[in-house]
């Protein structure tokens, strides 16, 4: 059984369809990321197994299931008391007696749909992620855009933290923490070079990226945690 985010999935399905590794699949499980249902056909086709994509976040583990695109996602409404307003979703958390979240809000944009009388959890469309966990770029009228999470897991001595700025609609640059300064030359040389591939392959080739070092990257205020991605000033 393969378990993991499905941009990390595609990765390993590459390997098994040029044929560098032979895999014996019966279950493949998405999460941590929106899945598209070209995706999930490209994984039942590549690995000959069920695919099933499970939502959850930090907010609530056990949001919800779906094991087929044309149904829509289960939500686990049994766990979770989720209301939709204006397509925003929230959620309070039936299970968590430690640190209850009463009615929080969760910027993933979700439409439920019909109920089906065959089950008796509601149903969702397809999970979109999260706007501020996205980087959107636009070229000559047409919107693509970069998961922080294809590019998380560079492993380069020194390197701390780093989080991204979008300044436009074509840029965004990297805010960086480092451990010595002195390994400053030698980080931004493998970052840019690391991105420069990362943007070549989603296509993205006319996006302009920076890499800025600054003493420390802050948690938000608000909401106590460290932000992936914050706009440009």
């Amino acid at each position: 059984m393969i378990v993991g985010y499905p941009s990390a999935i595609k990765i390993l399905g590459e390997l098994v369809e040029s044929g560098k590794l032979d895999v014996n699949v019966f279950r493949v499980i998405s999460c941590g990321e929106p899945l598209s249902n070209n995706l999930r056909q490209y994984f039942k086709k590549v690995f000959r197994s069920d695919v099933i994509n499970f939502y959850g976040a930090s907010e609530s583990l056990v949001l919800g299931v779906e094991d087929d695109f044309s149904e829509g996602m289960y939500l686990f409404d049994d766990m979770n008391y989720i209301e939709v307003e204006n397509g925003n979703m929230y959620v309070t958390s039936l299970y968590n007696y430690v640190q209850p979240l009463i009615r929080y809000q969760i910027t993933d944009r979700l439409k439920i749909k019909k109920n089906n009388e065959k089950h008796p959890f509601i149903r969702a469309e397809n999970i979109v992620g999260r706007e501020e966990d996205i980087l959107w770029f636009e070229n000559r009228g047409k919107k693509e855009f970069l998961h922080p999470l294809a590019i998380e897991g560079f492993c380069i001595e020194g390197l701390l933290d780093y989080q991204f700025r979008q300044l436009s609609d074509n840029s965004f640059e990297m805010l960086v923490q480092t451990s010595d300064n002195s390994k400053n030359s030698n980080i931004k040389k493998e970052m840019l070079s690391q991105m420069k591939k990362i943007l070549n392959e989603k296509h993205l080739e006319y996006v302009n990226f920076y890499i800025q070092f600054i003493e420390e990257i802050l948690p938000d205020k608000k909401t106590g945690k460290k932000k992936l991605i914050v706009k440009g000033e």
